[in-house]
């Protein structure tokens, strides 16, 4: 019987070939910033992918994302060239041509019925060169876009920006080896940044706790020094708990809180009466367990927190975030080694003054994230630019593939031909991060320069040459856009003031990149705020501005759940992300096929009680739409609770589980609820049809 999977961190042994065939890069599957030694092949192509050990942060260790790239650079499933729909069936044809289509489409529906009917979902751009692009084009046309905000991060961003300033990390992970503690919360590191979590085996040696809360018993939980389980949805109420207690005996860093902080009086008061009993209650947490957490909390200091996609991808996410967030800023955990908050959230600003007031182009209206689908289908939004694949990531997938098989036209610029691209009036090849030069932030707070590995494989252009070409067809202004990374990186540092120093030349220089703020003039700095908050008031705003306190709600009454019947639908579902699985592009994996099977986590108690065997399907339904996938029976998770990875999609002729998720948004946080959403589930033979 399975507790958890074992496929999450690999250390490459075997000696490179042919050494002066191998590349040095950065790999960009998310924000771990792990190097690699890319081998290429007499032919150009890539042969190997190795974790690189000369770079200080990974030292060689890498997890199964980038070694899955191999396949799918040249896979079968790879877009070449331009296509466009032909009477259901795609057709080659010229870049020209399918440039033309696209200025042509977006100039008749912006002029007819306004720029917000133009929309994007991007959530795979590219490196920072088509990022940088996207942001220009975005300005100068009126693009209203949808990058992963809503899906991962937006929560988290809204609290951390209103509280200090920035939304970035205030911590570099490497300080955890000047910690005493470490926090991590709703955060798998071990299997979703494998190629990192050795820095906190790190931090053990050098003497630090490692404390995981979590629902499930994850590789993480397991390497910990010690695990709390939580019930599902309850983080806020632990939080204010937490709050409670370490504001009662006084643990917190008077002279910060006096000098530094506004709104303590307003907190203090709001969890008054949220007592250690009171949480016990609710989150499943023995009251001893919560009191002494307090107290390590109070008294190990300086600490550093962690939290994961499973404190942020929540319904009721944002006062979950905003109660463990406002605890570590009491606690005084912020602007110093070994203290404050380690994210992959590694935001450097936004250019200033790049563009002209009068090229500044607004779009006419943006719906909420929420209201996309509901755009879609009442006629408000009439073409879509996609880089990426909201039919599998965004919720009410099912729904999203109805909405956009009708849409009035769609662009899919894509390295697959996947979900979302079978769906477009034009499909045009993508070129990977591997094939276009670039900068990658990293959880280090560091900045580091990837350069170009391989050729782009067949006609595919990056998104950067396409939003220029775009513009030109349109008769828009091009002078924003560069004709290279390297270009666009020193035009996009030169209008932020905070890595004005930071060129291309120095990111080569040093293993590992550079650490960022780095003003012009300036020196390099590893962490935010040892000299005061980016807030107008220069302090920790607790009440974020707007005089909003917290308040815990009951995940039953939460975003998604609202009016459903605990009768009904009497257990709950949740995504997790799995490495080999991270984004719908692994999918087309062989290897990530191998790792991972279409399963669904289920405790033995709660299989027995549906008379479902392990690896016998499961139905789950939701009021959005229902999957059946095989069970796989472990203790690892709580009873009456289902678990599985997001993307198993059009490869394994299924829908994701996004498509049991309701298009809702965690109030006023921002993120779509990917846990915690109410279901209901039968055995596969004995289900309700």
């Amino acid at each position: 019987m399975a507790f958890v999977r074992v496929q999450g961190l690999h250390r490459n042994r075997t000696v490179i070939p042919d050494s002066d065939m191998v590349k040095t890069s950065i790999c960009c599957l998310c924000n771990g910033g792990c190097g690699l030694k890319v081998h290429i092949g007499p032919e150009g192509t890539i042969k190997a992918i190795y974790g690189d050990p000369d770079n200080p942060y990974n030292k060689g260790k890498i997890c199964p994302k980038p070694i899955e790239i191999i396949e799918n650079l040249r896979g079968p499933e790879r877009v070449q060239y331009p296509m466009k729909k032909v009477n259901g069936e795609f057709v080659r044809i010229s870049w020209e041509e399918a440039i033309d289509t696209i200025a042509k489409k977006y100039k008749e529906f912006s002029d007819n019925f306004g720029t917000g009917s133009v929309i994007g979902i991007t959530s795979k751009i590219g490196g920072s060169f088509s990022k940088f692009a996207l942001k220009i084009f975005g300005e100068i046309a009126g693009f209203a876009n949808y990058g992963t905000g809503p899906i991962c991060f937006s929560s988290e961003e809204k609290v951390r920006k209103e509280m200090f300033g920035k939304a970035a990390a205030s911590a570099p992970l490497h300080d955890v080896i000047y910690s005493k503690l470490v926090l991590n919360v709703g955060n798998n590191c071990a299997q979703t940044k494998a190629g990192q979590f050795h820095w906190l085996q790190e931090g053990q040696k050098h003497g630090a706790k490692i404390i995981t809360i979590d629902t499930r018993y994850t590789e993480t939980a397991q390497l910990s020094d010690q695990f709390i389980q939580v019930n599902p949805g309850t983080d806020a109420a632990l939080g204010m708990a937490l709050l409670h207690l370490v504001i009662k005996h006084k643990h917190y860093d008077e002279a910060f809180v006096r000098d530094q902080v506004n709104g303590f009086a307003e907190l203090a008061q709001a969890v008054e009466d949220f007592t250690a009993e009171k949480a016990a209650a609710i989150t499943g947490v023995p009251q001893k367990v919560i009191e002494e957490l307090a107290y390590e909390l109070g008294t190990k200091k300086p600490a550093i927190m962690w939290p994961g996609r499973g404190i942020v991808m929540v319904n009721n996410g944002e006062q979950a975030l905003m109660a463990f967030e406002s605890l570590f800023a009491i606690l005084g955990n912020v602007g110093k080694p070994g203290a404050g908050v380690v994210s992959h959230i590694n935001g450097y600003g936004q250019p200033a003054d790049l563009i002209k007031p009068e090229h500044v182009v607004k779009p006419s209206f943006k719906l909420p994230a929420d209201k996309v689908i509901e755009g879609m289908e009442t006629g408000q939004i009439k073409m879509i630019y996609i880089a990426g694949n909201p039919c599998a990531n965004w919720p009410e997938s099912a729904r999203m593939k109805k909405a956009l098989g009708k849409l009035d036209f769609v662009v899919s610029h894509t390295l697959t031909l996947d979900d979302s691209a079978c769906l477009a009036h034009i499909v045009i090849p993508a070129t990977h991060w591997l094939e276009e030069a670039g900068m990658q932030p990293g959880i280090h707070r560091v900045m580091q320069w990837r350069d170009k590995a391989v050729e782009p494989y067949g006609e595919s252009k990056p998104a950067a040459e396409v939003f220029k070409l775009m513009a030109e067809k349109m008769g828009l202004p091009t002078e924003y856009f560069t004709d290279t990374p390297e270009e666009a990186w020193d035009m996009e540092r030169r209008h932020i003031a905070d890595i004005s120093a930071i060129t291309v030349a120095k990111m080569q220089e040093k293993a590992g990149g550079v650490h960022y703020p780095y003003p012009e003039g300036g020196e390099e700095s590893h962490r935010l705020y040892s000299k005061g908050f980016n807030t107008p008031s220069k302090k920790v705003e607790l009440l974020r501005g707007k005089g909003s306190v917290l308040h815990y709600k009951d995940p039953l009454q939460s975003p998604g759940n609202e009016g459903l019947s605990i009768e009904d639908y009497p257990y709950f579902i949740s995504s997790v992300k799995v490495a080999a699985h991270y984004h719908t592009q692994c999918q087309y994996s062989r290897l990530a096929r191998e790792f991972e099977k279409p399963y669904v986590e289920v405790h033995p108690q709660t299989a027995l009680k549906l008379g479902v065997k392990d690896g016998e399907a499961i139905r789950i339904e939701t009021p959005t739409g229902a999957i059946s996938l095989p069970a796989k029976l472990t203790y690892s998770v709580p009873q009456n609770h289902f678990f599985t990875q997001p993307y198993f999609s059009k490869r394994y002729n299924s829908d994701s589980i996004n498509t049991l998720l309701p298009s809702v948004l965690d109030q006023p946080g921002g993120n779509f609820p990917h846990k915690n959403v109410l279901c209901r589930a039968y055995s596969e033979g004995g289900c309700k049809k």
